[in-house]
């Protein structure tokens, strides 16, 4: 039955006596009967029994409670009786003004007349209403009326406030607590807690609520609401704490028993309820979703969007465009259309700006977003400014970059406190993209008060700038990472788990499990750092199993976007055939690239693979590969020029200049055994044995193989030492297991002889034996000597001279003279 029928038939039964209104008044009107009280009101215009009927109406109630759920004819003719019965009303009682004029403002949409609503607001000024006037003023402040300069409204509000005007105290602090004046807030809204009147309490306790959620005072924010709820029956004090207990819910399941909180106060006008419930059911929705299961957050966000919540609007056109179940392009593109030509809502610009640039949806038209930008950025729109800002940095429509412009846009977004745009000045006055000096200390105010409102690239900065402090502060460094990532920051999971795993942050112990996670979490972000970090652990078993065919691919896709590590690393796994099969060709193209990009290590690498012929030789332009690695300080590159010169790769017969490049090595921090053998040989350098048994040291404690047995060559002939044979023997022991032959020559030696260390015949011929079998000429003529005379072996003519034969083909002196053979 349409509503007009129906209203008819009950206004029938009302004349004819039939109908008799049995309603408590004192308590609110529920939506069942609200209608039946209006047909009474209606009937009783003139009676001393209306004013009370008015207010149980329109104050205790509220005719939101009858309309909601009504289809668009059912709800035109609702709007309309309304206003007739206002306008009557309004007569008698000029109050009625003031809700005849909210009559065409707070409604659907389709029903909005500002021009009206200005007009009977001004006749309930005009007969003296007195909240008529700080309500109007309020109203063009907020942009619902545009009578008034926003700016003179609220100055003649504030006139209002400051002569004691309670309307005027309670909208201008409604206002004031979303500023810099918060602080006085407190003091002024005290009167208003005095009134008697339940409307102007309901003021004091939103108002007093959003002072202490300024002030961080959880608790005494939760005692007012609590309050606003028992005396002034406030339900936006209601709504506030369903906002609070769902920020605070630990599961979907939890915030769906607010829906009907929500609910309730949806019923009694607040569209933002109605919001919420949409969200809610979307967020319970999950990841598999079909059409029909957004009927529903769908039908609350349109009914928020009819009532003029733009907000409501803006959702439901999202969901229309990016949700692929509902998608529906044209009505999106509708809606943002609607909201940014009707009621200038920025969101739906700053969208439409954005799907312009991207060229989503409506064909790419840079030039038209900014225009956008900047029509936005001369309303004060910071975050245009900000968008202007990047735009005009990265150059758009053809303009080239403009660094300083971009700089200038920047600043005037951060006036308004943004923090994207105080962290980007921070970027350009730290970096000197402005094209000034770097400067790192005026960068820090930007980073600091960004990272205030949880900027997470701001965060990142400010962990940046403690490990820059003259006494770096890790642990705070630490603390402000972890914070962006916390934030969903892909940059800072990658430095949270360089901190992890190494423990610069000084926790009491790496801990590779969680560096491990925070990689995989920045990794599955494409964080290609975190992409790369990845990629070591499963190399290197690091928090994880080793994983050979996870670390391919992980460095197979950061070497797809060029970096230079992963490039590297995987022409190191191609070079020796780790974890694939071994390409020397793939091997060369991945580090070439790596080199190509600029990374001097690749450079390095590239220069050894010309200098040995791993694809093709090019010594001369291996060695210039080398040295402009070595003028970027790669210490492997030093090492190796040093290692040319010194063995004399070519027969250039240069040797004294490895001394050079294993000193700028050494300064570098690394040691080979070459520095120490220029002191022992007097190449490049004075002979200082003692120098060189220093040298082979050092080089020896940092797991130098080769500096270990000139080490133990020290000790065994005391070179540089006092001789000390035992300590030589547990060099070259140390260095024989890990496959070198002339220490495994020297164990056997010192084995067979007793020479130091106790005689063992079977493991002095064992160590002999691997030694001659990979062909060193001294051991074959001992191990000759050995079957020959039967030392260790029983004696065996025959393989002695195959041995013989063996050491003299090697060039042994003495086997040649016995074979009576010439060197080869």
């Amino acid at each position: 039955m349409k509503l007009s029928e129906e209203y008819s038939i009950k206004v029938a039964a009302l004349q004819s006596a039939e109908h008799q209104l049995t309603v408590d008044l004192s308590k609110r009107i529920t939506p069942d009967i609200w209608l039946d009280v209006l047909i009474y009101f209606e009937h009783n215009l003139e009676q001393s029994s209306a004013a009370e009927l008015y207010d149980a109406l329109f104050e205790k109630g509220t005719d939101f409670a009858a309309n909601v759920y009504l289809n668009e004819e059912d709800y035109t003719f609702f709007i309309d009786k309304i206003r007739t019965i206002l306008a009557r009303y309004a007569a008698i009682n000029p109050h009625a003004w003031v809700e005849l004029g909210l009559q065409h403002i707070l409604c659907r949409r389709h029903v909005v007349e500002k021009e009206k609503a200005s007009l009977y607001l001004n006749r309930g000024i005009d007969a003296g209403v007195e909240w008529a006037s700080p309500l109007y003023l309020y109203y063009n402040y907020l942009g619902l009326l545009a009578d008034i300069d926003r700016d003179i409204a609220k100055a003649e509000l504030d006139a209002l406030a400051l002569g004691g005007d309670l309307w005027g105290i309670a909208y201008a602090a409604h206002i004031d607590v979303w500023t810099d004046k918060y602080e006085e807030v407190f003091d002024r809204i005290q009167l208003l807690k005095q009134s008697p009147e339940r409307k102007i309490l309901r003021h004091y306790y939103e108002a007093l609520q959003f002072y202490y959620a300024r002030k961080e005072d959880k608790g005494k924010r939760l005692q007012t609401l609590e309050e606003g709820i028992t005396m002034a029956e406030s339900r936006y004090c209601r709504f506030v704490l369903n906002e609070i207990k769902r920020a605070e819910a630990a599961s979907i399941d939890e915030q769906e028993l607010l829906v009907p909180e929500y609910r309730e106060l949806f019923e009694y006008g607040m569209m933002d309820a109605a919001v919420q419930i949409a969200l809610v059911k979307l967020q319970a929705l999950g990841n598999n979703r079909e059409k029909q299961d957004f009927e529903e957050p769908l039908w609350y966000l349109q009914k928020a969007y009819d009532y003029n919540n733009n907000y409501a609007g803006y959702r439901l056109a999202c969901l229309y465009l990016y949700q692929e179940a509902v998608q529906d392009i044209d009505k999106g593109l509708s809606l943002l259309r609607l909201l940014d030509e009707k009621d200038r809502y920025v969101e739906a610009q700053v969208e439409l700006a954005e799907i312009l640039l991207e060229g989503r949806f409506l064909p790419r038209d840079e030039k038209s977003a900014f225009l956008r930008f900047s029509a936005m950025a001369e309303k004060n729109i910071a975050y245009a400014k900000l968008r202007m800002g990047n735009m005009v940095e990265s150059g758009y429509d053809g303009v080239a970059p403009d660094y300083k412009t971009a700089f200038a846009y920047y600043q005037d977004a951060a006036t308004d406190k943004l923090p994207q745009a105080l962290y980007q000045v921070g970027r350009y006055l730290k970096y000197g993209i402005h094209g000034e000096e770097p400067d790192l200390a005026a960068a820090l105010p930007y980073f600091e008060e960004a990272a205030g409102y949880n900027n997470a690239t701001a965060l990142t900065e400010m962990g940046l700038a403690a490990e820059l402090k003259s006494e770096p502060d890790y642990k705070l460094a630490f603390d402000y990472f972890s914070r962006a990532a916390d934030l969903g920051y892909p940059y800072a999971y990658y430095l949270k788990g360089i901190y992890l795993e190494n423990d610069y942050h000084q926790s009491g112990a790496p801990q590779p499990k969680a560096a491990f996670t925070a990689f995989e979490i920045g990794a599955n972000m494409q964080e290609l750092n975190s992409i790369y970090e990845l990629a070591r652990c499963y190399r290197g078993g690091i928090g994880t199993e080793i994983n050979l065919d996870r670390m391919i691919a992980l460095y197979q896709q950061a070497a797809e976007r060029n970096h230079v590590q992963a490039l590297t690393d995987l022409g190191l796994c191609y070079e020796y055939g780790y974890g694939l099969n071994q390409d020397t060709f793939k091997a060369q193209e991945n580090i070439k690239k790596a080199a190509d990009l600029g990374f001097p290590y690749a450079t390095y690498v590239l220069g050894r693979y010309y200098l040995t012929g791993l694809v093709q030789k090019d010594a001369a332009h291996g060695l210039q590969l080398l040295e402009e690695a070595a003028q970027k300080n790669v210490a492997e590159a030093l090492l190796l020029l040093g290692d040319y010169f010194f063995f004399d790769y070519d027969q250039l017969e240069e040797y004294d200049k490895g001394f050079d490049y294993y000193t700028r090595a050494e300064k570098l921090g690394y040691l080979t055994e070459g520095i120490g053998m220029c002191y022992e040989f007097g190449v490049g350098v004075e002979v200082h044995p003692a120098k060189a048994f220093g040298y082979y040291k050092q080089a020896a404690e940092r797991g130098n193989q080769q500096a270990s047995y000139r080490l133990a060559r020290c000790y065994y002939f005391g070179i540089g030492t006092e001789i000390d044979k035992a300590a030589s023997f547990g060099y070259f022991m140390e260095v024989a297991q890990q496959g070198n032959v002339y220490a495994s020559y020297f164990v056997a030696v010192q084995l067979l002889e007793g020479d130091g260390i106790p005689m063992d015949l079977r493991d002095g011929i064992e160590w002999l034996m691997k030694a001659a079998e990979a062909d060193h000429a001294d051991a074959q003529y001992k191990l000759a000597n050995c079957y020959l005379m039967g030392d260790g072996v029983e004696e065996n003519e025959d393989l002695a001279l195959e041995w013989f034969e063996r050491a003299a083909d090697n060039g042994h002196e003495d086997a040649i003279r016995l074979t009576k053979k010439t060197r080869k």
